[in-house]
């Protein structure tokens, strides 16, 4: 048989026998680390996805962050204007008030004033002014 040119001999069979065997382990070995890749991809890619969209929540929560600390602002500037200018009012309100005092006093002085004079008139007593 080892004479006859188109049969192969054993030898070359069962070599060729052992490397398709070989290039089967290979074959299922890639498979396994492709399905056990493809698994893994999954929940990384649902991962991903989940990041990419936390990502943009806090970037539009930074954006309505930045929005509300420009209110903000302009809003204390609006307060600590209105501020100066109660303080303002009421200085001057301050002012005429004592000035007010000030007048009352003397109208209280001067009317027991005049009521002592009356008061000693009355007993007839002259006072000389």
């Amino acid at each position: 048989m080892a004479g006859n040119p188109k049969k192969p001999d054993t030898g070359e069979l069962l070599a060729g026998w052992r490397s398709a065997e070989r290039d089967t382990a290979a074959a299922r070995a890639a498979a396994h680390v492709a399905q056990l890749a493809g698994a893994a991809a999954e929940p990384a890619e649902e991962a991903a996805t989940e990041v990419e969209a936390a990502a943009r929540a806090a970037s539009e929560a930074v954006e309505r962050a930045r929005a509300a600390a420009t209110k903000a602002r302009a809003a204390a500037a609006q307060a600590a204007q209105a501020a100066r200018i109660s303080l303002s009012s009421a200085e001057g309100d301050k002012v005429r008030a004592q000035l007010d005092v000030e007048v009352a006093e003397q109208a209280e002085a001067d009317a027991r004033d005049r009521y002592h004079v009356a008061e000693n008139e009355a007993r007839g007593e002259r006072v000389s002014s």
